[in-house]
């Protein structure tokens, strides 16, 4: 269990890495800095992603549309949202298909270990993402909120409530 725990943990590093450090354009172009904003309370404490580290992305395969909405901290703390089947403005239940994530380092200078809080429980909700406003390839905006279970403890949770963003899709 502890393997698979780590090989998840590291694969979700891995990926929040690749979104938060790789421009679409690594000749100069399409630099991430003022990308938007992510804000949020984590257990009652004030969230607030760096613009440098906050993003949007869109995918698609085949007919399934896919959006992933993240926002990185200056305390190595990080909350990404993915909505598989994303049909624009309206309200997505977050569970284990529409996965939202609270993952901090309990020591920074250490990947493995990330304490990665997840919606993917298995139940049919653990919060919702509302989108307001959304322009396909240029910007969403939007409200969350939502309970994360531990990976690799699900009887401990954080409550991540008033969440809000901003942000334009990289391109």
């Amino acid at each position: 269990m502890k393997t698979s725990t780590k090989l998840i943990s590291t694969f979700v590093l891995s990926l929040l890495l690749i979104f938060a450090a790789c421009s679409k354009d690594d000749d100069g172009g399409d630099s991430a800095a003022g990308n938007g904003e992510l804000k949020a309370s984590v257990d009652g404490k004030a969230y607030t992603s760096m613009p440098e580290a906050t993003l949007a992305e869109e995918n698609s395969s085949g007919d399934i549309e896919v959006i992933t909405i993240s926002g990185g901290s200056i305390d190595s703390e990080n909350i990404q949202i993915t909505i598989i089947g994303f049909e624009g403005v309206g309200t997505y239940d977050l569970n284990v298909s529409n996965i939202a994530t609270y993952t901090f380092l309990k020591d920074k200078s250490d990947f493995m270990s990330a304490q990665i809080f997840s919606t993917s429980t298995g139940a049919a909700s653990n919060g919702e993402i509302k989108i307001a406003e959304y322009t396909k390839g240029e910007s969403v905006k939007g409200t969350f909120s939502f309970t994360g279970y531990l990976t690799s403890d699900t009887s401990k949770t954080v409550v991540v409530s008033n969440g809000e963003f901003n942000v334009k899709i990289r391109k």
